[in-house]
């Protein structure tokens, strides 16, 4: 029984050995310049039985990055070990693998928190495109059971949220966008208030996205101040102008007054009633 058990362990270790050695053969061929047979032995590594293995086999196949890559990638995304599983999910995003999506915003349904954070960082890499698919997917309403899921993973993804939230907040009212508004809030990060102030050209959705900054609170408050500064001395845009000061009312901020008070003066009646509105708001007189 002893001698049968030293032969099982000598076999794993055998194993292990010649799993490592093919992996090692493979990101040599990478460094000689040979991609495409390092990509073949790479892939064919993915079936190994030891994780270290198929981890590096992730890696050098997210380097290399040919065609074949996500779709390898994608077929593996189950695999059982986690720091695998969740070196698949960044690498597909750094691929920007399209195919992938569904199946990665599928997964966020029951991820736990370091899947969360995996599927965040691949997110994040796919850009507007992927999270504009988390965005619709989250609006869905086929989707209402899943939406927690969906708020977690757009709330740790972060600032970069922003744009494609903006896009479902036209035409509707404070009240049914009160949860887009709240992850907004959650993400608590100044990126998100500049990401959002160009928006305000967009007569659509303008008074949707005064909304929104006007609740990040003081982490908008910097940006706020910056985009009426850049104004002044430009081609006038009133509206533009208006929507911005209105918000630094709802913001309450002291920092803003030296900003509006010059333009108490305006030329535009409409931009002296708006300055004496948030200066009234922010000094309570």
């Amino acid at each position: 029984m002893l001698k049968y058990r030293f032969f099982l362990l000598g076999l794993v270790l055998l194993l292990i050995a010649s799993g490592c050695s093919s992996i090692d053969k493979a990101e040599s061929l990478y460094q000689e310049g040979d991609k495409q047979a390092a990509l073949e032995m790479a892939i064919s590594l993915m079936d190994e039985d030891e994780p270290a293995v198929r981890l590096r086999a992730v890696k050098l196949i997210g380097k290399i990055g040919e065609k074949s890559a996500g779709s390898t990638l994608l077929k593996h995304l189950n695999d059982p070990d986690g720091k695998v599983q969740r070196e698949i999910i960044v690498t597909l995003g750094q691929l920007k693998y399209e195919p992938a999506l569904d199946s990665l915003l599928d997964l966020a349904v029951t991820a736990d928190e370091t899947q969360i954070r995996a599927l965040a960082s691949s997110f994040r890499n796919y850009g507007k495109e992927g999270i504009d698919r988390l965005v619709t997917r989250f609006d869905s309403p086929t989707e209402t059971s899943n939406r927690g899921a969906y708020k977690a993973l757009m709330i740790q993804i972060g600032a970069d949220v922003a744009p494609s939230i903006i896009g479902i907040l036209k035409g509707r009212s404070f009240f049914e966008n009160r949860e887009n508004f709240e992850i907004l809030v959650r993400v608590k990060n100044p990126r998100v208030a500049r990401l959002m102030l160009p928006f305000l050209e967009d007569e659509e959705v303008a008074t949707q996205v005064v909304e929104a900054i006007g609740r990040l609170g003081s982490g908008a408050v910097n940006a706020t101040i910056d985009a009426l500064n850049q104004m002044k001395g430009k081609a006038l845009n009133i509206p533009m102008m208006e929507n911005i000061i209105k918000i630094l009312g709802e913001l309450k901020d002291p920092r803003a007054v030296e900003s509006l008070e010059p333009l108490s003066q305006h030329s535009s009646e409409r931009i002296r009633d708006a300055v004496d509105r948030a200066l009234f708001q922010i000094r309570g007189y």
